[in-house]
């Protein structure tokens, strides 16, 4: 049962924000129970963790891998969950990184003295926890993979009540803006400059670069009515997500499953079109196409808004 409390005119969006959070999550919660028994999570303590804060950080993945099948589908593996404790840098999370191999999973490493909140408002768990949606690339795929777990963070982070729609664009837009200011290789493709990019130390050009491809993939899947990049990602789980794969077979897989060519095409043009790759279009795209979705599950809402407003007269 989720309480409802009325509020002054002046608080009306602050209600509508926490009632529409709250309907994300009962959506989030009877998805995951109508659909495929999810794998199970086993913990690891690599340092010494209290009672307590075994229970802040257990919350916090838990919560953020829910987000992630409830916006793809359930993980069909365990995934193994390592715990380390890193303290005074300043944030809940300074480092983390994907295991793979015959065990998946993620190496967080993490200061238990920051509050629940702050772990869920950090983008860690949410990126690493979708490099593991595909198979490990290899190295010299990594602006893919990067861009990959970098588009998808805010999406999970959507589906934790974390962030909104214009969240997501405002956030993509300051990365992607910030990137294009800062490469380096102007008459090198993405993929190219990539290697040079990593060894300069300069990761956030292309992660962001790499997350160019995605959001355009997704917002052309979106157009075409096939529900986004994670409704393609939901039925690759079901059927190939098992199997390793290099990023040509993935690709292809990719555009068996949408009918298309759309990947293929669009790893051709990043791969020889210079420069950093064009997004501004795709992010307009992708900004209305979140307005017009939320304004799809706001019917709803504001019918129920409506109905409580008539029970205040």
């Amino acid at each position: 049962m989720v309480d409802v409390y009325l509020v002054t005119h002046s608080g009306r969006e602050n209600m509508r924000s926490s009632i529409f959070k709250a309907l994300k999550g009962l959506a989030l919660v009877f998805s995951l129970a109508a659909g495929p028994v999810h794998a199970d999570i086993v913990w690891h303590w690599n340092d010494g963790f209290s009672d307590e804060e075994q229970t802040l950080l257990t919350s916090w993945i838990a919560h953020t891998v829910s987000a992630v099948e409830s916006l793809v589908a359930p993980f069909p593996f365990d995934l193994h969950i390592h715990f380390h404790r890193l303290i005074d840098r300043g944030e809940p999370v300074p480092w983390a990184n994907t295991r793979r191999g015959p065990r998946q999973g993620v190496d967080f490493h993490v200061d238990p003295s920051f509050p629940l909140e702050s772990f869920y408002a950090d983008w860690t768990a949410p990126h690493e926890l979708s490099h593991l949606l595909i198979p490990s690339l290899g190295r010299d795929s990594s602006w893919f993979a990067e861009g990959f777990a970098s588009y998808m963070q805010y999406q999970v982070m959507r589906h934790m009540g974390e962030m909104e729609g214009a969240d997501i664009a405002a956030a993509y837009r300051v990365r992607m803006a910030r990137a294009q200011a800062s490469y380096r290789l102007p008459e090198s493709p993405l993929p190219t400059a990539a290697p040079e990019l990593r060894r300069l130390g300069d990761y956030p050009t292309y992660y962001w670069g790499g997350a160019v491809y995605f959001l355009r993939a997704d917002t052309a899947l979106r157009a075409r009515g096939q529900g986004g990049l994670s409704g393609l990602l939901r039925e690759y789980m079901d059927c190939c997500r098992r199997r390793e794969a290099g990023l040509a077979v993935l690709l292809q897989q990719f555009d068996e499953l949408t009918g298309t060519s759309l990947f293929d095409e669009l790893m051709q043009e990043f791969r020889v079109q210079p420069g950093f790759p064009a997004y501004s279009e795709a992010l307009d795209r992708l900004e209305t196409q979140l307005q017009s979705e939320r304004a799809g599950m706001g019917d709803d809402l504001q019918a129920l808004l409506d109905r409580l407003e008539l029970q205040q007269q």
